[in-house]
């Protein structure tokens, strides 16, 4: 018999004995399970791993993206403050005010944006918007081919394209100053709108004329329909807007809107808009309506207004050349 080493376990009762082979295959199989435990929670640990670096690597891939965009909108943003930068310098230099460097954005702002009493006031005497719902051009302001002359001469306002009978509206307050046929300008049924300040509004070639001389107006009060009365060829609606009877490039008006009301600063030159702003801001201020809108009578008003068309239909001696539009 070979030699083993047993080992002997007693207690009161009884005995047990173990031999050293069977000790050292226990704790084999008892090794054995452990690397094998540990081999599979180093294996779900390894796969944990990856799939938490793909989800970390697919946020910083966000994370990139995201930053690029902000990058690219904090560029556009300064951009846009820049340009604002320099287009309050424009208008700070146009209401008088020194270019506020030490400033905030928004102290320069408020120091030379107009309030809303301010812009309601403006856009309430100054024509803008559109007479009539808007279907096209076709005749511009300025110098042109007469159609039915044949001659060059000078287009005082704006063809605006209408069908007969579409609603043609004032486009800022006023008093009537003419309704009526004038026979001597071409315009046929024609209404002058004076508007205060300077400004009137013509509205020519109507079919039928719903004022009456002396009428006060409000912006958007029905003046006549369209039609094709007068010197014309086709039906539309002739508009013009003159300022101390100077007459005025109708469409910068048309377009004219309070989210934008400094454009009109640039685009008409012939309009002292330095001092009238400073006007209208002093009534706003003091909340003082204008009185009258009617400029005074005087001896002089025929040659102040030469060029422009007589408020009397009896006195058709001071109209404008004969012209169709």
């Amino acid at each position: 018999m070979k030699h083993k080493i047993l080992i002997t376990i007693t207690d009161t009762e009884n005995f047990r004995q173990f031999s050293l082979g069977q000790i050292f295959r226990w704790v084999f199989a008892a090794f054995l399970l452990l690397v094998v435990a540990a081999g599979a929670a180093a294996y779900f640990y390894l796969v944990w791993l990856e799939e938490a670096y793909e989800e970390a690597r697919l946020r910083q891939a966000v994370l990139e993206r995201n930053v690029s965009i902000l990058n690219g909108k904090i560029l556009e943003r300064q951009q846009a403050l820049d340009r604002l930068g320099d287009r309050l310098n424009d208008l700070e230099l146009f209401v008088g005010e020194s270019p506020g460097k030490d400033f905030s954005t928004s102290v320069r702002i408020q120091n030379v944006t107009l309030s809303a009493a301010q812009l309601a006031l403006l856009f309430s005497i100054v024509p803008n918007g559109e007479p009539l719902p808007m279907q096209g051009v076709t005749s511009a302001y300025g110098w042109r081919k007469h159609p039915i002359k044949g001659g060059k001469e000078f287009h005082a306002g704006i063809d605006l394209r209408a069908k007969n009978q579409k609603p043609v509206w004032t486009t800022a307050n006023g008093v009537v100053e003419y309704a009526g046929y004038h026979k001597r300008s071409g315009y046929g049924n024609l209404v002058i709108v004076d508007h205060g300040f300077g400004f009137k509004t013509y509205y020519g070639h109507l079919k039928k004329v719903s004022v009456r001389t002396g009428d006060t107006l409000i912006k958007g009060d029905l003046v006549g329909i369209s039609g094709n009365s007068g010197l014309s060829t086709a039906p539309h609606l002739h508009y013009e807007i003159r300022f101390l009877a100077r007459p005025l490039n109708p469409y910068p008006f048309l377009k004219w809107k309070k989210e934008s009301y400094t454009s009109i600063f640039k685009k008409v030159k012939k309009v002292p808009w330095e001092s009238f702003i400073a006007l209208i801001s002093h009534m706003a201020a003091q909340a003082i309506p204008p009185s009258s809108l009617q400029e005074p009578e005087s001896k002089d008003r025929s040659s102040a207004t030469e060029g422009s068309i007589s408020t009397e239909k009896s006195k058709e001696t001071s109209s404008p050349k004969a012209t169709s539009s």
